[in-house]
């Protein structure tokens, strides 16, 4: 017989045990009990209430963001900040609208310059100086061919005209008659000149402009509008959400389980990368209306201009979003204020500093290398010919140290911030009794 005490240690309900508790009441053989057992091959399916709740290895993430199976390297780190980040701006209501404003904005811009340029605004004078003839020549030449017509004395007479604007061209002659005449213009086609003469003639310029000033004006103000748009719509919703942390007690969450630093590279690179929609907006939008508008000559003239507008306004953006990180890291409301109001002051200042100094081209010279300023100086100067490939890669290279200082300075104060409780003005956090005075311990 079996003791009752140990049927009474066997848990009811459990299939197995009920086998092992029947057994042992009418003393079956041990060796009978494997009959009892279905045994599973490797290729049969498992029961489901046999089966082990065990993630399949394949779904896990490949960068290891689940701290329960990995731990998170800085680089991991900041990828799962910068992809939060960007992905709750990208959401967001402003980003749409900017977005949208940008499309529209260079759609208008594109149909008012092929207006101007269908009246022919930004063309030069219709005025053609004549070397090496009698002023009777030059009247009676202005007679057939219906414009005015002016003698000048040598060719550097003729060229003096043209940069003072009283000249549209100057026709040259070859004096021993074996080459054909030419017309020297200034830094764009004489069109008014160039459709009353009666056979083509070469035109060589005193300034070769690599796209004309009908269209260069118009992209530079573009340019300019890209970089506010992205770089004060990005850093504000940085700096917003920064605040919204930091008011939601959501800051000390994320710095318990993220390194300070790594949080605040996420953040900055994220909204940097980010930008280039804004970029990459403006400039189909500008290349598709060129194609459709039958100006592919533009369009390719364009290419480096453009290219060089995009890597240098990436800096830019992260020297700006980098400004706003370091604003909104401050105690003070007072400080937070100043912060951001000095650099939404260089954004705007900085877009409008090249545009409306670029008739100076030793000052335009120095704006392409300064940040803030760079990424519209720059452009305009390689739409004027009057820069060469290495300037553009100095003025990234400028901007892009600017930057890193601007982010370590930023990032340590953000750290100090979440690590210490305090801001970069020092205030200590304090409990406010009732009356309004702070408790002392």
């Amino acid at each position: 017989m079996v003791d009752k005490k140990r049927n009474d240690d066997i848990a009811p309900g459990d299939e197995t045990d009920d086998i092992l508790s029947s057994a042992i009441e009418e003393d079956t053989d041990p060796d009978d009990l494997a009959d009892e057992f279905v045994e599973i091959e490797d290729g049969e399916e498992v029961p489901e209430e046999l089966r082990e709740e065990q993630q399949d290895p394949s779904t896990l993430p490949k960068t290891g963001l689940v701290s329960e199976f990995h731990d998170l390297t800085p680089s991991q780190a900041a990828y799962l900040v910068g992809h939060r980040e960007t992905s709750t701006v990208s959401r967001s209501p402003l980003f749409y609208v900017s977005a949208l404003l940008l499309g529209l904005a260079v759609i208008s811009a594109l149909v008012i310059g092929f207006q101007q340029a269908g009246d022919g605004v930004g063309e030069a004078p219709d005025t053609l100086a004549v070397v090496g003839v009698e002023q009777e020549q030059a009247d009676a030449f202005s007679q057939q061919i219906g414009l005015p017509v002016v003698s000048v004395e040598d060719e550097a007479a003729g060229e003096a005209m043209l940069r003072s604007g009283e000249a549209g061209a100057v026709y040259v002659m070859d004096p021993t008659g074996m080459q054909p005449a030419s017309l020297l213009a200034l830094d764009r086609d004489p069109q008014a000149i160039l459709d009353t003469l009666n056979q083509p003639v070469p035109v060589d310029y005193l300034e070769p402009p690599a796209v004309a000033p009908v269209v260069s004006d118009p992209v530079a103000w573009g340019m300019g509008v890209v970089v506010l748009l992205a770089a004060l719509t990005l850093g504000a919703a940085l700096y917003q959400n920064l605040r919204t942390e930091k008011r939601n007690r959501l800051a000390e969450v994320i710095a318990a389980t993220i390194p300070a630093r790594s949080s605040a590279w996420g953040r900055v690179y994220g909204l940097t990368l980010l930008s280039l929609t804004f970029t990459g907006i403006a400039l189909g939008v500008l290349l598709v209306g060129l194609s459709i508008g039958q100006r592919t000559d533009i369009a390719v003239s364009l290419l480096p201009a453009l290219g060089w507008f995009a890597l240098v306004a990436l800096m830019t953006v992260f020297i700006v979003v980098s400004a706003h990180l370091w604003a909104a890291t401050s105690a003070s409301r007072r400080a937070r204020r100043v912060g951001y109001g000095a650099v939404v002051f260089l954004s705007v200042a900085g877009v409008l500093a090249p545009l409306v100094l670029r008739a100076e081209s030793t000052v335009m010279l120095w704006l392409s290398y300064v940040p803030f300023t760079s990424p519209v100086a720059m452009p305009m100067r390689f739409m004027a010919g009057q820069a060469d490939w290495w300037e553009g890669v100095y003025a990234a290279a400028a901007s892009a140290v600017v930057g890193v200082i601007v982010f370590w300075l930023a990032s340590a104060a953000y750290r100090r911030t979440l690590l210490q409780g305090a801001g970069r003005s020092g205030r200590q956090a304090g409990i406010k009794a009732r009356g309004g005075s702070r408790s002392k311990k």
